[in-house]
Formats: C-alpha cells, sequence, structure tokens
C-alpha cells in the first residue's frame, strides 16, 4: 500500500507543479519554439524537468526515512537543473554544459563515495577490479549516461518512457537485493515520470505534447539513473547483494547503444559529439514513415524487453561474460545497422509503399 501511495503521490506533485509552473515558462520564455531541427507545432514549456525533479524532492522527503545520505545527490541534481534551465532559454556551448556535468559526477564520486570499483565477474570466477581507476572510469559513465538520456529527448515521451522502464526495473532490483532506500526512490521516479508523461506523450487524448522535458530534465534523469546504476552495482557491505554491472548495461539497453552510435558516426565525420542532429534511431525510424506515437512505443518495447533479457540473464545464472559478449554483439549489430541507415530507411520505405499500394489495390477490388 505504501508503494502504491508513492507512485501516486508523485504523479499528483508532478501533475500539480506542471499547472503551477506553466504560467511562469510563458512569460520568462522558458519554451521551445519550432524551427531548424524541431518540428513541433506552437510553443511548448520547458518544465517537465523542473516538475521532475521538485516532485522527486518532494515525495523522497515524505516517504523515504533516510535521505541525509543522499544529499550529494541533491546537490548534483540542483547544479545540472539550474544549468539546464538556463541552456532552454538561451542555448549555452556544449562544453559549459560537459563542465556542469562533470561537476555533478565528481560530487557522486568523491562527496557521495559512490563509484565503480569492480566491474564484475567479466572473467569467468574474478573480479573485475578497477583499482585506481575506479573513479575516473565513473566520471566517464556519467558523462557519457547524462549524455545519453540528453540525445535522446528528440521526440515526444521516449527520454521520459525509457526512464520510467529504468527505474521501474530498478524498483525490482532494489528491492530484491535489500536496498529498500533505492527501491523506494526508484518507485518516486517511476511515479513522477508517469504524471510528467501524462502531459508529455502522445496518446488517444492528447496529439501533441503539453510540455517537454528540457535539458533540465533530461539531464537530471541521466544522473539519477547512473547514481542509482552505481549504487546497485557496488554495496557498501560484504554480505549485501550486488547486481552484476553486467545487468545494467542491458537495463538502460537503447539509450546507450544509441549513443555510442551516434557519437562514432559523429566523430568519423569529425564533427563535435555533443552538437545535435537528426541521426539518432527515432529520427530514422521517423524517416522511414511510422508515426511519433509508434516508434516512441515501439522503442520503449524493445528497450523493455532488452532490460528483462538481462534479468532474465542473473535470474538464470547466465555467466556475466556471456552477458558482455551478448550486449557487445548487439551494440555491434545495431553500429552496421546505422551506419546503413539511409540504405535501409529507403529500402523500408519502398517495402511500404509496396504494401499500402498492394492493400488499396485490395481493398478496391473487394
Amino acid at each position: 500500500m505504501r508503494e502504491v501511495a508513492m507512485v501516486f503521490a508523485s504523479a499528483a506533485f508532478v501533475a500539480v507543479l506542471i499547472q503551477a509552473l506553466r504560467p511562469a515558462a510563458l512569460r520568462v520564455g522558458l519554451v521551445d519554439s519550432p524551427g531548424g531541427r524541431k518540428r513541433h507545432q506552437g510553443s511548448i514549456p520547458l518544465i517537465g524537468g523542473v516538475a521532475i525533479v521538485l516532485s522527486f524532492a518532494l515525495s523522497s522527503l515524505i516517504f523515504v526515512p533516510i535521505v541525509a545520505p543522499y544529499r550529494p545527490l541533491f546537490v548534483g541534481l540542483a547544479l545540472l537543473v539550474i544549468i539546464g534551465v538556463m541552456d532552454d532559454l538561451r542555448e549555452l556551448a556544449p562544453r559549459n554544459k560537459l563542465a556542469h556535468q562533470f561537476i555533478a559526477a565528481v560530487l557522486m564520486t568523491s562527496w557521495g563515495g559512490n563509484y565503480l570499483r569492480d566491474l564484475g565477474m567479466l572473467w569467468g570466477n574474478a573480479i573485475f577490479d578497477l583499482q585506481d581507476w575506479g573513479i575516473p572510469f565513473t566520471l566517464f559513465a556519467t558523462l557519457s549516461v547524462v549524455n545519453a538520456y540528453n540525445m535522446s529527448d528528440g521526440v515526444d515521451g521516449l527520454a521520459g518512457g525509457w526512464a520510467l522502464i529504468t527505474f521501474a526495473m530498478m524498483a525490482y532490483l532494489g528491492d530484491l537485493t535489500g536496498q529498500q532506500e533505492l527501491a523506494s526512490f526508484s518507485l518516486i521516479l517511476a511515479g513522477c515520470l508517469a504524471g510528467f508523461l501524462v502531459f508529455n506523450l502522445r496518446h488517444p487524448w492528447r496529439q501533441r505534447a503539453a510540455v517537454f522535458l528540457g535539458d533540465a530534465g533530461s539531464m537530471a534523469i541521466g544522473f539519477l539513473v547512473v547514481w542509482f546504476s552505481v549504487e546497485l552495482t557496488q554495496p557498501v557491505g560484504p554480505d549485501e547483494v550486488r547486481v552484476p554491472p553486467v545487468v545494467m548495461l542491458w537495463v538502460c539497453g537503447l539509450a546507450l547503444i544509441d549513443m555510442f552510435a551516434v557519437t562514432l558516426r559523429r566523430m568519423s565525420k569529425r564533427r563535435n559529439p555533443l552538437h545535435p542532429d537528426r541521426t539518432h534511431l527515432h529520427h530514422v525510424l521517423i524517416r522511414i514513415g511510422f508515426s511519433d506515437r509508434r516508434v516512441v512505443f515501439f522503442l520503449m518495447l524493445v528497450n523493455a524487453l532488452l532490460g528483462m533479457v538481462g534479468l532474465a540473464g542473473w535470474h538464470y545464472r547466465v555467466s556475466e561474460l556471456a552477458l558482455f559478449l551478448g550486449f557487445l554483439a548487439l551494440t555491434g549489430a545495431y553500429l552496421y545497422a546505422a551506419s546503413h541507415a539511409w540504405r535501409l530507411s529507403r529500402f523500408a520505405r519502398r517495402h511500404l509503399r509496396r504494401n499500402g499500394a498492394a492493400q488499396r489495390q485490395q481493398h478496391t477490388e473487394q
């Protein structure tokens, strides 16, 4: 009953905050206007992320008994929200955002003491100990995940939908491993995202988004994902159950794979890897001819399936090396498909047109 109350209360807080913040956002110009890469209609308030973080903080104070050890988490969130709002008001240089993301990552590793000490049993029964590379590797991983979610926020509901699935799985893993505070935080975040998606996700009762996450929201979500992913895989006590780090690769799934592919593509063309474009997987699927709504629900389903593969692999004691090699193979297949994206999209469009013409002819004959 308490878990249900957490989810519904946090979702309700987000809904109230969105309605309360909307007039102020319109007044100060905290909106996303169409033009260039942005093809939505009208000016949309960029307050989703602010509402989610405020609701998360309020719900945590109400429902989580121990919040004090997570002060570095909330300070890092506040920093990312502030720089995100500044970027949404007037676009900042990518290096400025990256610098503040780095500061938030340092808060997590050096103040919060939350960093990767090892990568699990990737070599048979031997622990892959990072030794002195633990903090540098975690800093790199944090920047990668934060930017993965920042990059994925390109179509209504996608970043929020992926994060909702991820936090729901984290809540399950936290409960399974006895990390109750983490499980509570994850449930609260799932509720916050559910409340946000009511206003952002396209559905039969809403044909376009009423609010966007904004950079404040996408960066904050990425930071929360990486914080709790590291915490799940690096228990403090020697007797605590740990989630193998490779399982979290599968749980985070498409956001990481797509970010990796797009970054490599941009670097191969000698472009800034943080400079936005329209080469992400969701952009390719939309160019093929699928609607935004179908693309989002399809990619959410795929991400959920990937997460369940990771959970099932752990449950059935598949070796961590096999799970890691499987993830690498999936990433390699995606990279190959991405490198032939234009050819594949042309083939898919022709196939869809032929099927559409055949169906229309069949309908006419009947």
